[in-house]
């Protein structure tokens, strides 16, 4: 998958891990999530690899993760509004977790 620059999204991987830190850290709104969904050029780039390449299974777990970190992070700003204060800590560091995973994914596709 030489042609895709991966350099390039794990910049946007990054822009995007600092988003989701800010939402972590502040008050959620009713768009947040939906705003980071869909206006990301990091979300861009995982459609753009899993329509050229869906038939790759490391495409698929991309996008996958992807789709996973947005209802994690969907989940925690439910309970944010709700003014749930029992937010559960593996919520958190599971967003951390699907954020190492899809690194570890684009070092994968970068080397096919």
């Amino acid at each position: 998958m030489s042609k895709h620059d991966f350099e390039a999204t794990n910049v946007m991987l990054g822009s995007l891990k600092k988003s989701f830190d800010f939402f972590l850290k502040n008050e959620a709104t009713s768009n947040s999530i939906e705003k980071i969904e869909s206006e990301t050029e990091f979300g861009k780039e995982v459609a753009k690899i899993f329509s050229t390449h869906g038939d790759n299974p490391l495409a698929k777990n991309l996008d996958f993760q992807y789709k996973k970190m947005i209802q994690i992070a969907r989940d925690i700003q439910h309970l944010k509004l709700a003014n749930d204060a029992t937010l559960p800590d593996w919520l958190e560091d599971e967003l951390e977790v699907i954020f190492k995973k899809i690194k570890d994914l684009l070092a994968q596709l970068k080397e096919e």
